[in-house]
């Protein structure tokens, strides 16, 4: 099954209830909630709808958003990186349950030879984003790094070396404490063992059979223009949008797309690993990746404390967390991007549900896009009727 474009009626989802989701976003445009919105709904293997409201950029005269405009896709880079680690596990190249170290020999520290492939995929490494970044600080100073692989970014090789021997927080297992590092030794796995960079890799078995032609690690220079630009006083500033950042090809979260090519990869889970005739990850890959695989595991995230992380490989699972939504089933699936970009798949509903916007405040310090992303995704699952 591919994505095709159909009726709410084909799909089993109310036209007018459609077209209410259509004009609430439409509103939260005009009123300038966010700049921008770019939104695809599929339901059955049919796309809804798909439309796209506001400007590509904080000017008054800016042109409009099209379907084309790329997005920074933030930690929605996670389940991508993931996915290229599970083809190398099909491929006999990788096997989960072995020690990080076992691939990357720099990986060192009281306890980390306990850390396998599988913690990082599920932020139960030990590690922590902010102990990481401490440690590197700390080093870089006087730290001899080696030069980078002709096929690794130096920027990217120095952020790894210097963390290679950073200090756990925790035992593995124990409780998951989100970590853009955990994922940035995965996509060094994946170098390492493909011998590839990550974006050569996830072209030629992710990209390419998925048909998600404007997905990038690496921007090409002549489509900087065609990135999405936010005010820089809004969060991230033009964190996302430098020469920098957007030839940075962060394993965590460094990739770029439009709301389409996402939505494409959100229906390969719910084919069990198939776009058409092109078999990207095995049923068995697909089913490990959407389950929780850290039952009984609690998480911090910032101030927020979860008694059940509930975590699949780089895929946040639903469960009673109600995470980007109130309807979602159980067994729903949901990442979400730094910036204001969020994907939910549900396996129930047989959904595909993809809203990129751009993250903005209110005055008094509340965040305004994540209700509305909640208010979406609510919408979309309300429109089902059979």
């Amino acid at each position: 099954m591919k994505l095709t474009y159909g009726t709410p009626e084909e799909a089993g989802m109310c036209p007018r209830r459609i077209d209410y989701m259509e004009r609430l976003v439409e509103r939260w445009a005009a009123e300038r909630v966010s700049q921008a919105f770019s939104i695809v709904v599929a339901r059955k293997g049919k796309i809804v709808s798909e439309r796209t409201f506001g400007t590509v950029s904080p000017e008054p005269d800016a042109p409009p958003l099209t379907s084309e405009t790329l997005f920074p896709l933030a930690s929605i880079t996670k389940p991508i990186t993931a996915t290229a680690a599970m083809i190398l596990v099909e491929q006999g190249l990788l096997c989960l349950s072995f020690p990080v170290a076992y691939y990357i020999p720099e990986f060192v520290g009281e306890g980390k030879q306990n850390v396998k492939v599988h913690h990082l995929m599920t932020h139960t490494s030990g590690l922590r984003n902010s102990d990481v970044y401490e440690h590197a600080k700390r080093k870089e100073p006087h730290a001899d790094v080696p030069p980078a692989d002709p096929n690794q970014h130096p920027d990217l090789h120095r952020r790894l070396y210097l963390g290679y021997d950073a200090p756990l927080w925790k035992p593995p297992g124990t409780e998951m404490s989100y970590c853009g590092y955990n994922i940035e030794l995965l996509g060094e796995i994946v170098r390492r063992l493909s011998g590839r960079t990550l974006e050569s890799f996830c072209r030629e078995h992710i990209f390419e059979p998925l048909e998600m032609n404007r997905t990038y690690f690496v921007v090409p220079e002549t489509m900087y223009d065609q990135v999405i630009r936010r005010d820089e006083q809004l969060p991230g500033g033009q964190r996302f949008h430098t020469p920098e950042a957007m030839s940075f090809p962060s394993a965590a979260g460094g990739a770029y797309s439009t709301a389409m090519d996402i939505a494409r990869f959100g229906q390969l889970f719910l084919n069990k690993g198939k776009y058409g005739d092109r078999r990207v990850l095995s049923p068995a890959s697909v089913t490990e990746m959407i389950r929780d695989q850290a039952p009984h595991v609690s998480s911090t995230y910032g101030a927020q404390y979860f008694v059940d992380a509930s975590y699949g490989y780089c895929w946040p699972v639903n469960n009673t967390k109600r995470d980007s939504g109130d309807l979602f089933s159980p067994k729903a699936i949901v990442c979400g991007g730094a910036g204001g970009v969020n994907i939910t798949v549900d396996p129930h509903y047989e959904t595909v549900q993809v809203i990129f916007s751009i993250e903005s405040k209110r005055n008094d310090g509340y965040d305004v896009w994540f209700p509305c992303m909640n208010l979406f995704n609510n919408a979309v699952i309300a429109s089902i009727e059979e």
